[in-house]
């Protein structure tokens, strides 16, 4: 372009002369004079951005004069012809780039003077009609201009060269950026030529396609067979490249439709779009409060559990800055909009908080008044700054802000005496979060104060005795009881003292016949097939009339303790790591609570007794020999809940123990082991398929198995096939 445009500079006449740079034209010849100034523009056009303005104005002046001269097709031809010298020059070179930015701001500058009218007049002065009849001259060259300049562009729109449709998606997508009203046959064949080339095989041009059509938002007919909100959503879903979808997601208007489709992308599988979701989009949208409450909680789930750091990252600072500015830095309005009684994800999110945030842990207080009062959102954040201090060492800094132990004791008893309280305004729901939350808090607590210590020990006592305490806050009870008992036995035993109370609860007149004097090994004989406990059910059923007469709430209420019982017992053993055989008080629980439950009629309790039961090997090899035939029948003869609790228990058991127990004089066949995981992955169950799969992965990665094709093979099928529900799920 340079050398053409010097060879024109040495054949121009004598008389050609650009006045003061300002391109007026004084030259005999003006058709050429024209083609000269405008080449010449181009050319110092190509050399820098920051002269873009200015190169604007001298053209806007060339094409001024060659319109008042009779030659705005000469200009508007030669713009063209140097314009197409751009359309094979390949993406990487910065010459094109430039020229492509020029064109569009000369086509935005030249609709502001229209709009603005604007006219300079340097020769004389013109009055207002005259001034009115020029803008109106003015308006119509510009629209006369950008029609041209578009209609021969879309000229190239299905060239046979990649580059060349790709420069011309480029201008187009930049020139209607820019352009104000166009003509409606016009504006059909923009948004035609957009749609085809949205798919292009080249995704270079898709992404300029789709940046185009992104202008045109918003301006389709109610009876458009295909709006462009739709394909645009449907290119960000399903388009193979991750530019192209990046491209969408970040020119799309968000709306209330669009958003979740956009937030969709936090999963998307190329880290660069899943960061751009929290790095521009999220601040883009604004308020995070005009998002749903589950949509903030995937939201936060996926940025926080991204297995890429620079995802992570980009999550952690939009919840610490602009979440928390959203609110006016008020960390319980913040908890409050994340719903903490049934959110998931809140403590890894306030973990990450004062991570990212330490001024917080430093400002935070906690006066006497506030825990007299407690809410959701107050105990919340006192349990998630006291979780942060203890796993950052940060003890001193615990001690200063938290109650004393002895006095941490007596807001827990306060709080549980709620649960007895039978009256519809209480929250049950809240009172049992927040006294929760205070065990939580009390399981991060020095118990060095012995005082503190009793009281904790003896509240928790009571605590676990109350048969209406629900599972959650029961596990966080043990878990702290274990804490503050100074043995392992002497856990045990509290745990054994508190079991017996509760069985206490339901009578002197319910004792069990088959108690524990039948020997552990009966148990396989015991486990019954789905279909012959649904029939004994139906036969109870039916011999008593209706389902639950006043005089079944008895054996409801027995079945209710008792799995009360195994849960307790079930968190008991979660939280112990000596030997089985060495302690008496667990191996009489096995015999006299364990075993029976997994003779129970009922599926649940029978459920629970074999987790606890499973747990119990764990503790000792020898238990796990003589009844890992019992977890396989389980298998075969369960139903799907029980089928995925044996596999899961089958492959604790030999992580665990290793191969001490396979292939050896007492042990089980690794072979029928493998089949029995391999026959898991075929089930018709997905949840069976999943904790086959998981046990298998598990089990390689531990060396328990060998490493055969099969069963690497069978696994990386099953992942392959069911992806996206398992990404989903």
């Amino acid at each position: 372009m340079a050398s053409r445009v010097s060879r024109q500079r040495t054949v121009m006449s004598e008389g050609t002369v650009l006045q003061n740079r300002d391109s007026n034209i004084t030259a005999k010849d003006t058709s050429s004079t024209i083609a000269a100034a405008t080449a010449s523009i181009f050319q110092d056009a190509q050399r820098s951005l920051t002269s873009h303005r200015k190169l604007c104005i001298r053209l806007w002046t060339v094409q001024q004069q060659a319109s008042d001269r009779g030659y705005e097709d000469e200009f508007n031809r030669k713009f063209a012809s140097l314009l197409n010298r751009v359309l094979p020059i390949k993406k990487s070179e910065p010459a094109a780039e430039k020229i492509v930015k020029f064109c569009s701001q000369f086509v935005e500058y030249i609709n502001l003077q229209a709009g603005a009218g604007n006219v300079h007049n340097n020769d004389s002065d013109v009055d207002m009609m005259d001034m009115d009849d020029e803008e109106d001259t003015e308006s119509t060259v510009c629209s006369r201009f950008v029609e041209y300049l578009l209609q021969h562009l879309l000229r190239g729109v299905d060239a046979k060269s990649k580059v060349v449709r790709y420069r011309v998606c480029q201008l187009l997508a930049s020139i209607v950026q820019t352009v104000g009203e166009i003509d409606d046959d016009l504006f059909q064949d923009l948004r035609s030529a957009f749609v085809r080339r949205v798919h292009d095989k080249e995704s270079s041009v898709r992404v300029q396609a789709v940046m185009g059509l992104c202008r045109l938002q918003g301006t389709d007919d109610e009876d458009e067979p295909e709006p462009v909100s739709e394909l645009l959503l449907n290119t960000l879903q399903h388009d193979s490249k991750a530019e192209v979808r990046r491209s969408v997601l970040l020119d799309l208007d968000k709306s209330n439709i669009t958003i979740p489709y956009v937030l969709e992308r936090a999963r998307d599988i190329d880290t660069s779009t899943r960061r751009c979701v929290y790095a521009r989009i999220l601040p883009a949208i604004g308020d995070f409060r005009l998002l749903s409450i589950g949509m903030r909680e995937k939201i936060l789930s996926w940025g926080l559990n991204d297995h890429d750091a620079s995802v992570r990252n980009a999550a952690i600072k939009t919840f610490a800055t602009g979440w928390l500015e959203n609110t006016g830095n008020d960390v319980l309005e913040l908890l409050e909009r994340l719903d903490v009684l049934n959110s998931k994800v809140a403590a890894q999110a306030m973990k990450e908080l004062f991570g990212y945030r330490p001024d917080l842990v430093k400002n935070l207080t906690f006066p006497d008044t506030l825990w007299h009062n407690l809410t959701a959102e107050t105990v919340f954040l006192a349990c998630s700054f006291a979780a942060y201090c203890r796993e950052s060492g940060m003890e001193n800094l615990l001690e200063d802000k938290m109650p004393e132990v002895s006095k941490l004791g007596f807001y827990i008893e306060k709080y549980s005496e709620f649960l007895n309280v039978e009256d519809i305004e209480v929250n049950t729901v809240e009172h049992e979060f927040i006294l929760e939350q205070l065990i939580s808090i009390a399981s991060n607590m020095d118990f060095s104060d012995e005082i503190g210590r009793r009281k904790i020990f003896s509240v928790i006592r009571n605590i676990l005795a109350k048969e209406s305490l629900s599972e959650v806050i029961t596990e966080a009870a043990v878990s702290v009881l274990r804490r503050v008992s100074i043995r392992e036995r002497d856990f045990c035993q509290i745990i054994s003292e508190t079991i017996s109370d509760l069985h206490d609860q339901i009578g002197s007149d319910d004792d069990n016949p088959n108690g524990g004097e039948d020997s552990f090994h009966s148990a396989l004989s015991a486990v019954e097939s789905p279909a012959s406990v649904a029939s004994k059910s139906s036969s109870r059923v039916s011999d008593a009339g209706s389902p639950l007469s006043p005089s079944d709430d008895r054996p409801v209420r027995e079945i209710l303790i008792n799995l009360k019982c195994l849960h307790i017992a079930q968190c008991m053993l979660e939280n112990l790591e000596g030997a089985l055989k060495n302690n008496l008080t667990l191996m009489s629980m096995l015999e006299d609570l364990i075993i029976p439950s997994i003779r129970s009629h009922e599926a649940p309790v029978r459920e629970r007794g074999l987790r606890c039961l499973g747990l119990c090997c764990l503790l000792d090899k020898d238990l796990s020999l003589e009844n890992i035939v019992l977890f396989m029948h389980c298998f075969n003869k369960g139903h799907d809940a029980v089928q995925v609790e044996a596999l899961q228990i089958i492959c604790d058991i030999l992580i665990s123990h290793g191969k001490a127990i396979l292939d050896n004089e007492n042990g089980i066949d690794s072979e029928i082991i493998r089949k029995m995981f391999l026959k898991g992955l075929r089930c018709e169950s997905f949840d069976v398929q999943v904790a086959a799969a998981q046990s298998l992965s598990k089990m390689l990665m531990a060396e328990v198995i060998a490493d055969e094709e099969e069963v690497t093979q069978a696994v990386g099928e099953f992942v392959s096939e069911n992806k996206a529900r398992l990404k989903w799920d």
